[in-house]
This record gives structure tokens, C-alpha cells and sequence, in this order.
């Protein structure tokens, strides 16, 4: 986690959402866009406080998909308060506590069936930050998910382990101090390697596509367009 602390806190900018909050598969959140295709998205530690990660789902559905973002943390994401964390606040207890197998996994799967029965029929998975380390976790399935995207991805040190077990090709974009060729490294050997992507910004931070991101800044502006370009053209070809 230390370079997502030391990318800074979150930043406010100005987006009204265009998709909807909802419950479906009994499940709470964001959902945006229409057709069959659908791609199940994981926010960052902040939760839906920010706009950011909205804006980029809502640009993603725009080209052809269901976005459905669960609200894993029910309304009560990492506060602006504990960050950058203190010891004493126990950012990684916090974050173990929402764990694939005991927590999240549920969503993604209740989630799924929702989906389902409004006529998506085939999944993706994307992650932003911690919501990356979930994003690959959902393609160990070989059968419900097709292909995960990770933005700035924190794998929390087991980027071989998590991506070993993965069942189909990944798009990876990072900045500096993010997984990269740790990812490449394990997925150049699999079948899917051929249809893996990758993009590294050494000009922006960890957080970029979400919480972080200064969406008014020309550069940030740039680079998040060309990220949703290669994202939208990766879903196209694995979905």
C-alpha cells in the first residue's frame, strides 16, 4: 500500500453520474449502460464518495456494455480522515476484513445472477487499486469471466499468485510503483498472453482512473481517454 498513501488523498471534481443506483441479485450499486455484455467493476478503497470510477464506468458502458459496480462496503468506505493511514488505524486489518472469499465474491456472484435475468449473458471483470486485487480474483473463475481489466492495480505482494490462478487475459495499465512486469511475466506463458494488454503511465499517479484523479487536468484528461479507448477495444475483443 505505500505507493497508493504516498499518491495522495482523494480529489473532489464535478460529474453528475448518468447511471442509477439500484439493488440487484440483492445486491446495492452503481448501475450503467445496456446489451448483453456486462462488466462487473470494483471501486478503490473510497468507495462511491468520489465520482471518478462512476465517470469511467459510465464512459465504458457508452461503448456497448452493462457497468454494474456492487457497493461492497455498504455506504462506509476508507474516510478521508484515516488517510494517509496511521498505524493505530489498521488500513490493512480494514481492507482483510473485505476479503474475496468471505466477502466479495458473494456480491460479484448475486450480482451476476441479476444481471443475468435482465439478459447479460456473458461477464468481464475490472478493478481500480484494491478493486483490482478483486478484479483477478473474479477471472480464477474460467467459466463465469471471460477477461478482468486492473487499473493501477495493488495486489498487496502477491501479483504471481493472484495472477497465476487466472483463467483468461488481463489488461493491465499502471503507473510507477504498480505491478507491471510481475503481471506480464506470469501471463507471457499462459494461453492467454497473445491477448493480454498493457500500459504503463510513468507520468501519473497511482489512482489516476479513480479517486485521485484530476479529470479537469488536460494530461489526466488525455491518458484517461486513451485508457478507456484500450479498455473498451480489449472488452470488445474478450467479451
Amino acid at each position: 500500500m505505500d505507493v497508493c498513501c504516498a499518491a495522495g488523498a482523494p480529489v473532489s471534481v464535478d460529474y453528475t453520474p448518468v447511471g442509477s443506483f439500484e439493488e440487484v441479485g440483492g445486491v446495492p450499486a452503481y448501475i450503467t449502460g445496456s446489451g448483453s455484455k456486462g462488466i462487473i467493476a470494483v471501486y478503490d478503497i473510497f468507495g462511491f464518495k468520489y465520482p471518478q470510477f462512476q465517470q469511467v464506468c459510465d464512459r465504458l458502458a457508452a461503448a456497448g456494455y452493462v457497468v454494474a459496480a456492487p457497493d461492497i462496503f455498504r455506504g462506509q468506505p476508507w474516510t478521508l480522515d484515516k488517510f494517509p493511514p496511521k498505524p493505530e488505524d489498521n488500513l490493512m486489518g480494514w481492507i482483510q476484513g473485505y476479503g474475496w472469499e468471505a466477502v466479495v465474491k458473494k456480491d460479484v456472484y448475486a450480482l451476476v445472477e441479476g444481471l443475468k435475468a435482465r439478459g447479460v449473458t456473458r461477464f468481464a471483470s475490472l478493478g481500480c487499486c484494491w478493486g483490482a486485487s478483486m478484479a483477478i480474483q473474479a477471472l480464477h473463475d474460467g467459466e463465469t469471466f471471460s477477461a478482468a481489466a486492473m487499473l493501477h492495480p495493488s495486489l498487496f505482494g502477491q501479483d504471481k499468485a493472484l495472477c497465476s490462478a487466472a483463467k483468461g487475459p488481463v489488461a493491465c495499465i499502471s503507473t510507477p510503483g504498480d505491478p507491471y512486469e510481475s503481471v506480464q511475466e506470469v501471463f507471457s506463458s499462459t494461453e492467454w498472453g497473445p491477448r493480454c494488454v498493457y500500459r504503463r503511465y510513468d507520468n501519473m499517479i497511482h489512482g489516476f482512473c479513480g479517486a485521485r484523479g484530476k479529470f479537469e487536468e488536460p494530461d489526466v484528461v488525455k491518458a484517461v481517454g486513451e485508457v478507456l479507448t484500450l479498455l473498451a477495444e480489449f472488452f470488445k475483443a474478450n467479451l
